[in-house]
């Protein structure tokens, strides 16, 4: 066997450096391949989209007109609504006024203990105040 030297075939740093590389580059591929085959098992083939519960049709946004419209109903119902608290106000206020008026009357006729034209005016009034309470408790404002 002829004598080979040393370096014909590189020396020894040199081949465990190039194994080192080959080993480097082995690893890289791997890994390449690894972090691949990993992006392929996260997808997914596309699932079918579940139905909705309620069709889109019931859901659907109203148009222009609608929202026109639902706005003028919403302020007629807060119109309405004012309008029967201030009946209703009016109300209190004339029962409470006819309360009292009934108390003096009463108190007037127990001490004279006479009907004179006097009282007979203020009964009359009560009469009359009594009646248009009644008729306002009939009234309810309500939207058609």
């Amino acid at each position: 066997m002829p004598f080979v030297s040393p370096r014909a075939h590189g020396s020894a740093p040199n081949r465990k450096r190039r194994r080192l590389m080959s080993i480097a580059a082995l690893f890289s591929v791997m890994l390449a391949a690894t972090l691949m085959l990993a992006g392929f098992a996260q997808q997914q083939p596309p699932t079918q989209v579940p139905k909705p519960l309620i069709l889109p049709i019931a859901n659907r946004v109203p148009d222009a007109n609608e929202q026109m419209m639902m706005r003028e109903q919403n302020a007629k119902t807060r119109n309405f609504a004012a309008a029967n608290t201030e009946r209703l106000k009016q109300m209190m206020q004339a029962t409470d006024m006819l309360e009292t008026m009934a108390i003096a009357l009463k108190a007037e006729v127990d001490q004279s203990g006479d009907m004179s034209q006097n009282t007979i005016h203020k009964a009359d009034t009560i009469e009359k105040l009594a009646r248009i309470v009644k008729e306002r408790m009939k009234l309810t404002v309500a939207p058609n």
